[in-house]
Formats: structure tokens, C-alpha cells, sequence
């Protein structure tokens, strides 16, 4: 589910109780991560040893389930790290209790959709303070794909060497973390009802007799083209997965552009174009002084949202390896995605982590001017390899029936 926030934004600086970490360590471990939402039995931690042992440490996990926050706190448990935690801001707009819980755990707040230099200015501090490691997700949204990283964002990679520049004598390194949920029972019937759901909602039944992974992917195309119809956009002739998406995606974002009057850089990603897009809606959509834009800006939005939805589909996710995580992921996500809810969970996983090899930030902090941006991407990408190495290790030897053929 990718959901963005439009509500006007106020920075919530970090304010770390080591009592609050202490107490809701135990709650999270006993209580949240075994409760209904998460249903996760245990949390492993593979490769332990290549959590540096003195310095700096900024955890960059991938993000691909609503469970990876509470395991990274288990799993931070587990070592001996106390960590700060970068999360988006509509988190604290739910309640002013939620605002302080995760304040005091050390959460502070991040407009996604904007350039927060408080948000960067406030990792490097406490990086730079090393009292406190910094965890950072830098896929920046949660897209179910638990076996593929979706490309990070840069700016993790950017705060860990601007706070390297600050202190080039004190190592800050980068650790790449992956984390794997796996289903540890059979859980293919409620699979099959999720799959069922998704289908009623769009006016269409599951054939018992079709093979499961073409049902999902039809039943997935009619609510492609039922949004598409909602929103007035052609619907593409039938083609391969990945280039209906494609197709799909492009003309509600050209559309946008035309209509807002933006500029499109020569050979741009449609992810970057959309990304754009979202930006100039959210500064507008946030600003009192543009109020009677923001109606407009609503109905862009949800354009915007849905391009960002169908472009979160890899199309070829199920084909490459349909096992019964992959396709519980997939079923989870049309659902998520038509009711805008996050729903609870159908069945037990265990969450496997494994620590990549640690990157010494120190040769990347003395690049300057247009270097300054190589090293960011350098960084990023090798973060991004490690991650997803990790997850290729976790995969190779999960004993637990979500690795198998669904």
C-alpha cells in the first residue's frame, strides 16, 4: 500500500528515553511482533559478527513488509544497539500519544515528498553524537516484493558522509541489512480467500480450476482497468505484464505533466517523473496560501497515487519464482491497494536478518563538488547489492514452507 500524506508539515525532532526504549523493547518482543498485525514467532540474526564492533553505525534495512520496524527493534535488541529512526511524518499526525511514543524511541520526522534539510540535518547529528546508531529504510515505501529491493533513495548514503565529513577521524559505517519475513506454516487457503476478495471487489470470481498464479494476474489486469476506466485513461491493448504496467502508468503521468505545467528532463525514469509530480502536488497541497488550488491538487493526487501503485508492480515478480511468499505478497498488495488499508495479518512468519559487510564511509567523505555526488551513488549502490545479497543468502536456506512452490 503507498499511501502519501498531504497534511500541512511540522518536524518532530527525536527524544530518546532509554527507559521508553527499554520498556517497549519488551512490549514490542512479547506482545506487538507475536500480536495479530505482525504474527511474527521469532526474529533470527545472520552474520552477526559484521556489526562493527566500535564507531558509528547506520543501519540501512530494506522495506518491503509493515513488520520491518518492529523487527529492526528486536533485532537492535538482540545486539546491544540503541538506534534513532527516520520515519515519515504523517506517523506523528496520528495521535499526539503516537507522536510521543515514537519520539521516545528516538523517531524523528521526515517529509518525504519534500527537501526536510531539518529531517538531514538531524541524522548527521546523531550520527555525528554517536550516542545513538541512526536506522534509515532507504526504499522509502513499503512495496511487499520481500525477495527483490526496489531502487534506494540516496539520501542515507548523503547523511552518513556529510556526518563522515564532520568527524573524519571517528569511522561511520554503512551496514546493509536485509530482512526476510517467511510464512512457517501453510497458508495457501487464506491466500486463496484474500485472492477471493480481491475479486469480488472487482466484479470478478476465482476460477477453482485455473491455475492460481494466472488468476492472480488476471484478476490483478480487471483492476488495473477498472481504475484506469475510474480515471478516464485509455486502457492499453493486452501485452506482456511488465509492458501493460508500463503503458498503463505513462499516460496518466504525461497527463499530469501537461496539466501542471511541468518540465520533463530528456530520458527521465518514469519513478523520477512521478516522483516530481508528487513533490509539486504536495507543495501545493500544503501551502494555506494555495487553498483554492488544494480541490485541483486532491484530484491530481489521486492520479498521482495510482501512477506510483501500478509502477510499485514489478510484473514479473510471481513468474520469476512463485512461492508461497511471493504470491501471498502479491494478493496482499492488489488488496491493500484497493481498500487503502492495512490489514492483518493471515498467517505465522519468522523474520530471518542478515547483516551485509560494513562500509567504512571515511574514503567517500573527502570527495568534493560534483564528486560529492558519485560518492553518494557509489555508496547507495553498494548498500543496495548488499542488501539484496542478503536476501539471495536468507532465500537459499529457508527451511520454512514460504520458500516453497505455492
Amino acid at each position: 500500500m503507498l499511501e502519501l500524506a498531504d497534511t500541512p508539515y511540522a518536524f518532530f525532532p527525536p527524544k530518546p528515553n532509554r527507559f521508553v526504549m527499554w520498556l517497549l523493547g519488551h512490549f514490542n518482543r512479547f506482545v506487538r511482533l507475536p500480536g495479530r498485525g505482525h504474527r511474527i514467532t521469532g526474529v533470527t540474526v545472520a552474520n552477526p559478527e559484521a556489526l562493527p564492533a566500535g564507531g558509528r553505525i547506520l543501519f540501512l534495512p530494506n522495506h518491503s513488509t509493515h513488520s520491518d520496524g518492529e523487527i529492526m527493534s528486536e533485532v537492535q535488541g538482540q545486539v546491544g544497539v540503541r538506534s534513532c529512526y527516520m520515519a515519515a511524518y504523517d506517523g506523528f499526525h496520528r495521535s499526539r500519544f503516537n507522536a510521543w511514543v515514537m519520539q521516545r524511541l528516538g523517531a524523528f520526522s521526515v517529509d518525504r515528498e519534500g527537501s526536510d534539510s531539518r529531517a538531514l540535518a538531524t541524522g548527521v547529528q546523531v550520527l555525528v553524537g554517536g550516542r545513538y546508531a541512526l536506522t534509515i529504510f532507504p526504499e522509502g515505501n513499503v512495496y511487499l516484493m520481500n525477495d527483490r529491493v526496489t531502487p534506494f533513495l540516496e539520501g542515507a548514503a548523503y547523511i552518513g558522509i556529510k556526518a563522515q565529513g564532520e568527524i573524519p577521524d571517528a569511522p561511520i559505517h554503512a551496514l546493509p541489512v536485509a530482512i526476510k519475513a517467511t510464512h512457517v506454516s501453510d497458508a495457501r487457503e487464506a491466500v486463496r480467500a484474500r485472492l477471493g476478495d480481491v475479486a469480488t471487489r472487482v466484479g470478478a470470481t476465482v476460477d477453482p480450476a485455473a491455475d492460481f498464479h494466472e488468476e492472480v494476474k488476471r484478476i490483478g489486469v480487471r483492476a488495473l482497468e477498472q481504475k484506469l476506466l475510474e480515471m478516464h485513461v485509455p486502457v492499453p491493448d493486452p501485452g506482456d505484464l511488465p509492458s501493460l504496467l508500463k503503458k498503463s502508468a505513462e499516460p496518466i503521468i504525461a497527463r499530469l505533466e501537461q496539466t501542471m505545467k511541468l518540465r520533463v528532463q530528456p530520458n527521465a525514469e518514469l519513478t523520477d517523473r512521478i516522483r516530481k509530480i508528487r513533490q509539486s502536488i504536495h507543495r501545493m497541497r500544503t501551502d494555506a496560501d494555495r487553498k483554492p488550488e488544494h480541490a485541483a491538487g486532491a484530484r491530481w493526487a489521486d492520479e498521482a497515487i495510482l501512477a506510483l501503485r501500478i509502477l510499485s508492480y514489478a510484473g514479473n515478480y510471481l513468474d520469476e519464482r512463485p512461492t508461497l511468499d511471493r504470491t501471498g505478497e502479491t494478493v496482499e498488495k492488489l488488496l491493500e491497494d484497493l481498500t487503502s488499508r492495512l490489514l492483518p495479518r493471515y498467517g505465522a512468519r519468522h523474520a530471518f536478518v542478515r547483516f551485509g559487510d560494513p562500509i567504512d564511509l571515511r574514503p567517500y567523505a573527502s570527495a568534493k563538488g560534483r564528486r560529492v555526488r558519485k560518492a553518494v551513488h557509489e555508496v547507495t549502490q553498494a548498500v543496495q547489492r548488499g542488501v539484496q545479497e542478503g536476501l539471495d543468502a536468507i532465500n537459499a536456506a529457508n527451511p520454512h514452507p514460504g520458500g516453497e512452490p505455492f
